[in-house]
């Protein structure tokens, strides 16, 4: 009697390459090259939908595939003991590239920080009164950071030396004021721009920030999404931290942080006198490049910001 040999079970990891289906959660479709592809170098299919695509609907092409495998594919994790409790996780491709970024930055501009305390009881009451009626009209919700877009574009175009970049011994002012907005998308940080945001009424930069964090965090953004920024806007704020110094985004010589608004009793002057009343207070930073921007010029323009942030029109929209 021949005896067969008793068939060895398949690794768990390969079955699950072998059923990557043509559509995964995303509803992204994936084609029998691409999937073969995947199966041969081992791509499973949660690391397969994290590729960016280029095709039509963001679909995964021979070419993104082969790509992110030249350019260093995103490694699971390596739990590894040395007599210590560790987990050692390789960097994925975004993440180096950020960190060369941020490092860059402070190779190269000379960092400075000013603060700035601002009231901002008047757009939060607007957020308050005509939230549902921005979105009965735009089929989104309204938040905080068109109004902070807005006075910034204004505070521009009023301090033209704070959209300008240096190259070499030149200062070189933009005309355009292209507004990158850094996003926490899945695969990392990144900073998709409104361009012209010159030209944008408050509802069309609000439109726009809708789009662009919707695209980035569905990973849906183009090359051309997060290119030419002039000036960068973060909101460190959304995490509950209410004051930060970030990093200029390269080539732009300045970045506004937004930290969190908290409700607080604070002094209130006017002609009668002094009084105390509770207020929406937020602090915003801006971290700028000493080389081109001095403390009397970034010190004006952020005053002139909190100005305009103060001083809301209430039929903004």
């Amino acid at each position: 009697m021949v005896r067969s040999e008793p068939k060895v079970p398949e690794p768990q990891d390969k079955i699950q390459i072998q059923s990557i289906p043509a559509q995964g959660k995303s509803n992204r479709f994936y084609s029998p090259l691409v999937r073969n592809i995947a199966r041969k170098e081992n791509i499973s299919l949660q690391e397969l939908e994290n590729i960016p695509g280029s095709g039509h609907g963001n679909r995964v092409t021979k070419k993104d595939i082969l790509n992110y495998l030249k350019a260093g594919r995103v490694q699971p994790v390596q739990p590894v003991s040395r007599g210590e409790r560790i987990t050692i996780i390789p960097m994925d491709n975004v993440r180096k590239k950020i960190a060369e970024h941020m490092r860059l930055s402070l190779d190269t501009s000379a960092h400075v920080y000013s603060v700035s305390e601002c009231d901002v009881t008047g757009i939060m009451n607007i957020l308050q009164n005509r939230r549902m009626e921005f979105q009965n009209q735009e089929g989104f919700k309204l938040t905080v950071t068109p109004f902070f877009l807005h006075a910034v574009v204004k505070s521009l175009i009023d301090f033209p030396r704070v959209n300008a970049s240096l190259e070499g011994d030149k200062i070189i002012e933009k005309k355009d004021i292209n507004m990158g907005i850094a996003v926490a998308a899945p695969r990392g940080l990144i900073v998709p721009v409104i361009k012209n945001a010159e030209e944008k009424s408050f509802t069309g930069l609000a439109r726009s920030v809708n789009d662009l964090v919707n695209r980035a965090r569905e990973n849906k953004l183009t090359y051309q999404d997060i290119e030419g920024s002039t000036f960068s806007v973060t909101n460190y704020g959304i995490f509950g931290n209410i004051i930060g110094l970030p990093i200029i985004n390269q080539p732009n010589v300045a970045i506004l942080g937004i930290g969190a608004i908290t409700k607080r009793p604070v002094v209130i002057e006017s002609p009668e006198g002094d009084s105390i009343g509770i207020r929406a207070m937020v602090y915003i930073s801006m971290s700028y490049d000493h080389r081109l921007v001095d403390g009397e010029l970034g010190g004006r323009f952020m005053q002139r910001l909190v100005e305009y942030l103060q001083n809301i029109e209430p039929n903004i929209f």
